[in-house]
């Protein structure tokens, strides 16, 4: 009996090494996958990386995210970053390029950038940008933008001498600025900025256009609202991740392109998109860095990523184009 007790103690521990020889196996099978399938991501065809992203990328969009953001509390940047995000942790730069840095460094998962503008046109900081970082476009929403007169308590506008505000918004209320002929406007580097300083400056006749958002932040007095020259004042942000992300709901397209320098190169390309039935919402070139009189094309055009000629689309184009570099597929929120 007792010979018998050892025996099945002996299988049973010889089993249990199996099992636990098995469970090693199983782990180093898994990691080796895993290695697998970011090696593809990296290094696979555009086709098999898209496809691959597709299959893995969650279901849902992310309600909870750490997201980078140029600027200070009360930014446009923050309204876009909160209609993409239910619970962001918004984690504030100083500029643009340190958006992206954060993202490729990991420091953030996402980054919200504005792109575009309804009236005073594209943000041509951010395209330049563009092509020293790398990036996936997951998300584009477009914000109302209304632009506000705020200064200290007590201020009146005939006092004002200065004020401040990001480029693009004080190219936004051009006409506006035309009642201040002898104060002096500034530029700085992003709205809410400038309603941080003019509340820490110790000048009475300081005003700054930012959102309303920013008079209750900081807190400064709202002299006169909706002072942007046209009411129908959008702006396009962008989100953008270190991952490719494609999620569901994914029906517009960016890319990069260095056409080659043929004659009717660019028509090629046009040609390609309308035979494959793709709206081309945006088309944008600017000057290569570091190489004098050639430039980049910046392409969005609609389509469904679950079309089923959408792969063969991209390889078309890639095909047709000196250089080229697929930004991501997405949805928009308006």
């Amino acid at each position: 009996m007792q010979q018998d007790s050892e025996q099945i103690r002996s299988e049973k521990s010889r089993i249990e090494e199996q099992i636990r020889a098995l469970y090693e196996k199983r782990e180093e099978l898994a990691r080796l996958e895993k290695t697998a399938a970011k090696g593809a991501k990296q290094n696979g065809s555009l086709a098999e990386r898209l496809a691959l992203s597709i299959r893995e990328t969650e279901r849902m969009f992310p309600k909870y995210a750490t997201v980078a953001c140029q600027g200070a509390k009360g930014a446009y940047s923050q309204q876009a970053a909160e209609q993409v995000f239910a619970y962001p942790n918004i984690v504030y730069v100083k500029t643009f390029a340190a958006v992206f840095a954060a993202i490729e460094k990991g420091l953030c998962e996402y980054g919200v950038l504005p792109i575009e503008n309804s009236t005073a046109g594209s943000v041509n900081q951010i395209y330049d940008l563009m092509q020293a970082h790398r990036f996936n476009i997951v998300r584009s929403v477009r914000i109302k933008v209304n632009h506000n007169l705020l200064a200290k308590p007590g201020t009146e506008k005939a006092q004002i001498t200065d004020i401040y505000s990001h480029p693009q918004a004080i190219a936004q209320c051009a006409e506006y600025l035309k009642q201040f002929p002898f104060a002096v406007v500034h530029e700085v580097a992003n709205t809410a900025v400038a309603a941080k300083l003019v509340a820490e400056s110790p000048s009475d006749t300081a005003a700054a256009l930012a959102s309303v958002h920013c008079a209750q932040e900081y807190p400064l007095e709202l002299l006169e609202a909706n002072v942007q020259d046209r009411d129908n004042n959008y702006t396009r942000f962008i989100c953008i991740s270190k991952q490719l992300k494609i999620f569901p709901g994914a029906n517009r397209t960016s890319v990069m392109a260095v056409l080659t320098h043929r004659r009717g190169s660019l028509y090629r390309i046009l040609k390609v998109l309308n035979d494959y039935d793709c709206n081309l919402t945006k088309l944008e070139s600017r000057p290569r860095q570091g190489r004098d009189f050639e430039f980049q094309f910046y392409f969005d055009f609609e389509t469904s990523v679950y079309e089923p000629r959408f792969a063969e689309l991209l390889t078309v184009l890639q095909n047709e184009c000196e250089e080229f570099e697929y930004l991501g597929s997405y949805e928009e929120l308006v």
